[in-house]
């Protein structure tokens, strides 16, 4: 039996999500202590610049997983400035095979030459809790019950488009964090906290989520007819 707090199945995002709304803050705004794997042993073989293995991490047993979310920061050569940051697509042992976020697997510029490239440093930070948190929030905003039969009306699974609330839960998640990381007075933050309100305030607003597997199962639901109905 474990103590781990429940958290709410499925969630609207993923990290990788996040990462494409927050660019390089993404590696401020994930806290340190959920931190997934990091190293500095790590290796790009000849022939595979997507996959990268560690020897002293196994990435699957520390229970990374694909859409999260790869900070590569040394060798400085190979990686300049704030470091690359790139989608993981599969997770096998000691290895993680790699992609350009929002961009299939092989597609674009790969992290590491043909030849190979060794002592990379590597972490991987995550979002899930905050993810959960959100996703969560929208679940009692919209009447969404995650509780009941998996095929019944108003569950995750009978929504027609989950797209609909993944930018709003983005959104949720980067206001938070944002929020909690003025506190440190890092730069324009306080200025981001304002303009993901405004975004968050108008993803909400424009929310329609429609139910079966033709979007014509009940009357949709918005933000306002949820608080009729309350």
């Amino acid at each position: 039996m474990s103590n781990v707090p429940s958290q709410t199945t499925p969630v609207y995002c993923t990290d990788e999500d996040i990462l494409v709304h927050a660019g390089g803050d993404f590696a401020v705004l994930c806290p340190a202590w959920q931190q997934m794997a990091v190293g500095n042993d790590g290796v790009f073989a000849p022939g595979a610049p997507w996959v990268l293995t560690s020897a002293s991490v196994d990435f699957a047993s520390n229970g990374v997983s694909p859409n999260q979310v790869v900070w590569l920061t040394a060798p400085k050569s190979q990686f300049p400035g704030g470091g690359h940051f790139l989608a993981i697509e599969a997770v096998s042992g000691n290895s993680v095979t790699l992609r350009r976020p929002y961009k299939g697997p092989g597609v674009g510029q790969p992290p590491s030459p043909a030849a190979g490239l060794t002592g990379v440093s590597f972490s991987i930070n995550t979002l899930d809790p905050q993810i959960a948190e959100a996703s969560y929030d929208l679940k009692q905003r919209y009447a969404i019950d995650d509780q009941a039969d998996g095929n019944a009306v108003r569950s995750s699974s009978w929504i027609y488009d989950l797209q609909v609330l993944r930018v709003a839960t983005v959104y949720s998640v980067l206001l938070e964090r944002y929020t909690q990381e003025t506190r440190t007075e890092r730069g324009d933050f306080e200025r981001k906290v304002e303009r993901f309100r405004r975004k968050l305030d108008d993803a909400l607003a424009r929310v329609q989520i429609r139910w079966g597997p033709f979007g014509n199962s009940a009357e949709p639901s918005t933000l306002f007819s949820c608080r009729v109905s309350r």
